[in-house]
């Protein structure tokens, strides 16, 4: 994720300068970017280069600042406020699909300070159809119908949730109990259904499509492939069972531990050529001299990861070392 931390005055830039330093070493982070006063200017060029802005200061700057920039629920990156003696993090905007309630619990996590989450399914140990969506990585189609099965969960109804096998796992996850009926059913994408008889009772979740890029020592197990990639995952909240593909460089495609975990999760395990991935270029990929010796290129589980995520993809897990094992994880955006 891209985080904006926006200060106005000197205790919020201190505030903001430890808030990043954290931020830099968690692994779902891919960029910080600190600003500091010019809120109105700063906001109206730079609104939609970050999923989430944290501001410290007073809610109503943020509330009055960010109005005539707000488009669409789907598309809107996600606004928490933090006051200056560090005790509230308040989800401001973008609860659900851009993230902000949990975004709020991580930056509350950071600071000592207890997360503010207004949103009704949330305050009833509910999962929204959005929050599923923004969790899970899935494309909402009939989108418009949002509001309508939000609002019969928040009144405790429930909604058929139609899900293929392979997310059978969340079948046991609590407030999706709680707030669906499951159905598993041979179709390729999540619905959710409504129980009335109109014709537009459906919203339709196609999953996005989640490679994991993988780079090894030589020799390395598949035990600790595998726990490196469950690892990884657990930064994310997302099980195995979410994952698209494997990927890895061609100098790496025949390391056994590679292969035996693709073979173990039944994924397939894609490979890019080193020639490839020298031609890649991506704001999100790190450069590790290491490989750039051995090698002669800048990475190999960054790139690869994106290369098979899409030709639109970004980061979501940046590089991590597990034992001999690299890891990092790439989600299409297309």
């Amino acid at each position: 994720m891209r985080f904006a931390i926006i200060s106005v005055t000197n205790q919020g830039q201190k505030i903001a300068s430890d808030m990043a330093l954290v931020l830099k070493n968690d692994p779902t982070v891919i960029t910080v970017d600190l600003f500091h006063k010019n809120v109105k200017e700063t906001l109206k060029k730079s609104f939609n280069d970050y999923d989430c802005w944290v501001a410290i200061m007073a809610t109503g700057i943020m509330v009055r600042l960010t109005c005539p920039l707000l488009k669409s629920k789907l598309n809107d990156p996600a606004v928490l406020v933090v006051d200056e003696n560090k005790k509230h993090v308040i989800s401001l905007i973008s609860g659900h699909l851009g993230g902000a309630n949990q975004f709020s619990i991580k930056i509350a996590g950071v600071i000592g300070a207890v997360p503010v989450i207004t949103t009704a399914t949330d305050l009833k140990c509910r999962m929204g159809v959005d929050a599923l969506a923004n969790q899970y990585w899935l494309d909402i189609h009939q989108a418009d119908l949002i509001k309508e099965v939000n609002q019969l969960i928040a009144e405790d109804g429930k909604v058929d949730l139609y899900l293929p096998s392979r997310f059978k796992f969340l079948e046991n996850h609590p407030y999706i109990k709680n707030s669906y009926n499951i159905h598993i059913w041979d179709k390729s994408f999540i619905r959710a259904s409504l129980p009335r008889k109109k014709s537009n009772n459906e919203l339709d979740l196609y999953p996005k499509r989640i490679v994991a890029g993988l780079g090894s020592k030589k020799g390395v197990t598949g035990e600790k492939v595998f726990f490196a990639i469950r690892s990884a995952l657990q930064h994310l909240h997302l099980p195995f069972e979410r994952l698209d593909a494997l990927a890895t460089a061609d100098v790496k495609q025949y390391e056994k531990g590679i292969i035996d975990t693709a073979s173990k999760s039944g994924l397939n395990l894609e490979i890019v050529s080193l020639n490839e991935i020298a031609e890649f270029n991506h704001d999100d990929c790190s450069h590790s001299p290491l490989v750039q010796r051995e090698f002669g290129v800048q990475g190999v589980c960054e790139p690869v990861s994106l290369i098979k995520a899409g030709i639109k993809s970004r980061l979501i897990l940046k590089k991590t070392a597990y034992d001999g094992v690299t890891v990092a994880i790439a989600v299409s955006i297309d």
